[in-house]
């Protein structure tokens, strides 16, 4: 399979949804081919100098606002996830890849490890006192896989992000996340650690799934 490729300093998790502002000429001719088309795009996601081979399958969920110049505000919603083959240049200046599904290993998810994962979150949130809309917990809920759900709003760096969508174990994407927990704890304080939370506050949870 062939895809257009967007590298953003950005993951979109499964089921999570996004705005992008999209100006650069060539992306808005491949958007606009995706709209089309009614086609998706992977979002890779840039580490330094380098690109995940992991990275994200999103379809374009909603259009916000078109503008005269033809800059387009868009809702992407994560829909899968996929590794990297290879990757060409298409002829409109954007990157294409082959690519291969990458998904879960079956298993059955742990859950004692999924209530400790949602009480640590919950203290970490109240402590800041940072509230959560309805939606959140609704998506949270209904979501698959529950920790792409908390990852959403844990303050993860992108190094982070990406070594978590990469894990296809949902029994050890709530470990990593505890873990991740632990340290917020004991290394940061409570103004920095609002200040974490907020920044990854760019998804959209008021949007039905």
């Amino acid at each position: 399979m062939t895809i257009p490729i967007f590298p953003l300093n950005l993951v979109v998790f499964p089921k999570s949804r996004y705005p992008l502002h999209i100006f650069e000429e060539r992306y808005k001719k491949m958007i606009n081919r995706c709209i089309n088309e009614n086609a998706g795009f992977g979002i890779l996601p840039k580490l330094e100098n380098e690109l995940s081979p992991i990275g994200s399958y999103v379809l374009v969920s909603n259009i916000l606002k078109k503008n005269e110049n033809g800059e387009i505000d868009i809702v992407v919603i994560g829909v899968g996830r996929f590794l990297v083959r290879d990757i060409k240049i298409h002829p409109d200046g954007y990157n294409i890849a082959e690519i291969d599904e990458y998904n879960d290993m079956p298993e059955n998810v742990n859950e004692e490890l999924l209530y400790e994962m949602k009480t640590m979150f919950e203290g970490i949130i109240e402590k800041i006192q940072f509230r959560l809309e309805d939606s959140f917990w609704k998506n949270y809920i209904n979501s698959s896989s529950k920790s792409f759900k908390l990852a959403e709003k844990s303050g993860l760096s992108i190094k982070q992000q990406v070594e978590l969508l990469s894990m296809q174990n949902e029994n050890e994407r709530i470990n990593y996340l505890i873990s991740h927990y632990v340290n917020l704890k004991k290394q940061i304080s409570e103004s920095t650690l609002s200040n974490n939370i907020i920044i990854s506050d760019g998804y959209i949870n008021d949007l039905e799934l």
